[in-house]
C-alpha cells in the first residue's frame, strides 16, 4: 500500500461552515455522500472474526468508521449507523486495549451518536484508555514519548487524533497530549511522508482544543528550520500558502510539500482532505473571508475527486490507487462542509428543508433519529420554534448572498 495511507484521522466535532451561494459548488453533496457511503456499506465484511472491517484494510478501520458516522449524520440511514457500530466492535476486538489515535478517536464519533452522548459504552472505553495510560509505567509522558520514534508526519496524525479524543472525554493529561502534538509538528519538514497533510491535521486538532495564539511552534530549538519564528496563530495562513491557486493545474487542491513552485506535485486527495479540515476548523473559530474563499475552492476540488460509483482515488484527478480509507476520509470532510439547516444536503437552504423540519415538528426523542433527520438544529432533543428561527435566519442569510 502507498506509504501515505497509514496516516488517517477522524472528526469528533461536526464543524459547520456557512458557504455562500457560488458556482464553485458544482453539485449537491447528498448524492455524492450516498454513493460513497453505500459502497462502503455494501463492501464491508459482514461476518466472521473480521466483521466490521473492510477487505485488506483492517488497520484503517477507524477512519472509515468515522466517515460512516458522518454519513449517518448527514443522511440518517440506519444502515450507515449499523456499519459504524460493527466497525467499533471490530476495533475493540483488534486493538485489545491499545488503540491507534484514529481508532480511539473513531470511538468518540460513536459516542456522539449514542442515545446519551455523555454516558455510553464507547465513551467509557475512551475514558478508561486515557486513565490507563496515565497509570501505566512512566505515565502519559512515557507513553507519548514513543511517538518520537515514528516518522514525524505519521506521528503528528496519530497525536492529532489522540488530542481531540483526550479533550472529548476531558482526560486529566489532555494538555500533555496537546503539548506533544506541537512539539512533533515542529519536526515535520519536506523529508517527511506528507508535510502539508500533517499541517492540516495538526491545525484541525489544535484549533478545537485551545487557542491559536502566539505560542512558539519551534520552542524546543530542535525543530525543522521551516518552523523557526512560526506561531500557532500562523497555522491557517500556512495552510493557505499551500493551496493550488486558480489558473494552475489542480486548482483548489493542495501541494503535498512545504516547498513548491509552479508545476510542483499536487492533487493528492488526502492532502486536500486534511488541509480543508484544518481550514474549516480555523474558520469555525474565527470566520475570515479569505478562509471562506479557500474552503469553497477546496470544496469544488474535493467533489470532483469522487467517481460516479462512489470510489475515491489517490488523486483528485481520479488517478492512482483506490482504497476504502479514502472514502471514509472524504465522508468526514464533506460532513464538515454542510451548510447549517441544509437538511437534504443539496447545497442550499430552501422550502424543501422547511418541509423536512415541519414534518418533525414537536417530535420527541430526536437523538434516536440523528436529531430528527437534522431538523433538531440546536440538538436539544425536540423540534420547535427555536429550530424554526434558526432555519429562517439561515435561509435569509443564505438567499441574500
Amino acid at each position: 500500500m502507498h506509504v501515505r495511507r497509514r496516516i488517517v484521522s477522524c472528526g469528533i466535532v461536526f464543524v459547520i461552515v456557512m458557504l455562500n451561494q457560488s458556482n464553485l459548488i458544482a453539485k449537491p453533496m447528498g448524492p455524492v455522500v450516498e454513493k460513497i457511503a453505500s459502497r462502503l456499506n455494501n463492501e464491508q465484511i459482514k461476518s466472521g472474526i473480521t466483521k466490521g472491517s473492510w477487505p485488506d484494510e483492517g488497520n484503517f478501520t477507524g477512519s472509515i468508521l468515522s466517515g460512516m458516522v458522518s454519513a449517518y449524520k448527514m443522511k440518517c440511514d440506519i444502515d450507515y449507523r449499523r456499519s459504524a457500530e460493527w466497525s467499533g466492535d471490530y476495533i475493540l476486538w483488534a486493538a485489545q486495549g491499545n488503540f491507534y489515535g484514529d481508532d480511539i478517536c473513531a470511538l468518540t464519533r460513536l459516542s456522539q451518536i449514542a442515545s446519551d452522548p455523555c454516558d455510553n459504552p464507547w465513551r467509557t472505553v475512551v475514558i478508561n484508555f486515557y486513565n490507563s495510560v496515565k497509570k501505566s509505567v512512566g505515565g502519559t509522558e512515557s507513553y507519548i514519548s514513543t511517538f518520537e520514534a515514528i516518522e514525524p508526519s505519521t506521528a503528528v496524525f496519530y497525536l492529532a487524533n489522540h488530542v481531540v479524543a483526550a479533550y472529548y472525554v476531558d482526560a486529566e493529561d489532555k494538555k500533555l497530549w496537546r503539548k506533544e502534538l506541537i512539539n512533533l509538528l515542529s519536526r515535520v519538514d519536506d523529508s517527511s511522508y506528507c508535510p502539508v497533510m500533517a499541517l492540516g491535521a495538526a491545525t484541525w486538532a489544535l484549533v478545537q482544543t485551545g487557542p491559536l495564539d502566539q505560542t512558539d511552534i519551534h520552542s524546543s530549538g530542535e525543530g525543522a528550520p521551516y518552523w523557526e519564528s512560526k506561531k500557532l496563530a500562523d497555522l491557517p495562513a500556512l495552510l493557505l500558502s499551500h493551496q493550488v491557486q486558480d489558473g494552475q493545474p489542480g486548482a483548489g487542491g493542495f501541494y503535498w510539500q512545504f516547498w513548491h513552485t509552479e508545476g510542483s506535485p499536487n492533487g493528492y486527495t488526502e492532502d486536500a482532505i486534511f488541509a480543508t479540515r484544518g481550514l474549516v476548523a480555523a474558520y469555525y473559530a474565527n470566520p475570515e473571508p479569505n478562509l471562506e474563499s479557500a474552503i469553497l475552492n477546496a470544496h469544488a476540488a474535493l467533489m470532483d475527486g469522487v467517481s460516479s460509483d462512489g470510489k475515491v482515488w489517490e488523486r483528485l484527478s481520479q488517478e492512482g490507487s483506490i482504497f476504502y480509507t479514502y472514502g471514509g476520509e472524504m465522508l468526514q470532510v464533506l460532513g464538515e462542509l454542510v451548510i447549517p439547516a441544509d437538511l437534504n444536503i443539496d447545497s442550499s437552504v430552501n422550502s424543501t428543508d422547511y418541509a423536512i423540519l415541519v414534518n418533525s415538528w414537536y417530535a420527541s426523542d430526536c437523538a434516536q433519529y440523528c436529531y430528527c433527520y437534522g431538523a433538531d438544529l440546536n440538538q436539544d432533543g425536540k423540534v420547535d420554534f427555536c429550530d424554526l428561527k434558526k432555519m429562517a435566519d439561515m435561509w435569509l442569510e443564505y438567499s441574500s448572498r
